[in-house]
């Protein structure tokens, strides 16, 4: 049976009313390299079917989608995170990455979500917490090595935002310098952006303004879910909003977790 490439062609070669002869022409090649495409006898390279997809008046145009599956190995994990603790959900987030240094130079700390979210219930800073960390307290079944926060706006927490920053040594993370870069953190600063990704003593920390299909803290906090973590209440992102969120993001990693996260709302509900 012929593959996508063959019917692909053909579909476009007729619609084009063109016989294979007219597309070889076109193309410059031969009749038989149409033929044996479009019989399936031979596998087209990508930019060969593209060019030939062209020359019969189309353009070829992909979307990589994850695979949907009831049968995901991620979901059958979902049962035994949920009978853990809180505090054991959140620890057991954390794939640990620690930067290389010279000795005398300052580092950035393996990932410790229990330092990062004890330093913002000290200094009383509101703010929901997105993102995996969010979706690991709620059973998804994926590691992380960054907190993610959507902290509130106004003054006085932009202050206090400012100084848990401080404590926790926070520069700005960049790929190029993954220890990071001095800047000043005070709440004018971090007012200028929708997002920080940051370093810091106890690993990567951003803060999201904005996450991608919500507007932000006002807007979370209508169906945040709370849990008691290290002794501190956290308030989380709840599932459909996360979900809402990942399927407005176009990264490859957030549409697998939109596929588990609506099979968890499925078995919710």
């Amino acid at each position: 049976m012929a593959g996508p490439p063959a019917r692909l062609l053909l579909s476009a070669r007729r619609l084009a009313s063109l016989t294979q002869r007219d597309l070889a022409r076109r193309a410059g090649t031969s009749q038989s390299v149409i033929a044996r495409i479009e019989n399936g006898t031979a596998s087209p390279a990508w930019k060969t079917l593209e060019r030939l997809l062209r020359c019969a008046g189309f353009d070829l145009q992909a979307t990589l989608r994850a695979r949907p599956s009831g049968n995901s190995h991620m979901l059958a994990d979902v049962a035994r995170i949920l009978r853990l603790t809180p505090e054991e959900r959140c620890s057991s987030c954390a794939t640990r990455r620690a930067c290389s240094r010279p000795p005398s130079a300052w580092t950035m700390g393996a990932f410790d979500p229990e330092r990062i979210l004890r330093a913002l219930a000290k200094r009383r800073v509101r703010y929901i917490l997105v993102g995996a960390t969010a979706a690991r307290l709620q059973g998804l079944p994926r590691l992380t090595a960054v907190a993610d926060i959507a902290p509130a706006v106004d003054p006085a927490t932009m202050k206090r935002l400012s100084s848990a920053l401080r404590d926790l040594h926070a520069r700005v993370y960049t790929e190029s310098v993954p220890e990071g870069l001095p800047f000043s953190c005070d709440a004018q600063t971090l007012s200028r952006a929708n997002l920080w990704n940051l370093v810091t003593d106890a690993g990567r920390l951003d803060l999201v303004f904005k996450p991608s299909g919500t507007d932000g803290y006002r807007d979370l906090c209508r169906s945040a879910v709370t849990f008691e973590v290290f002794g501190a209440k956290v308030r989380a992102a709840s599932l459909k909003d996360i979900l809402r969120s990942k399927l407005a993001s176009n990264r490859p990693q957030d549409q697998q977790d939109a596929i588990v996260l609506v099979e968890m709302l499925k078995k919710t509900r």
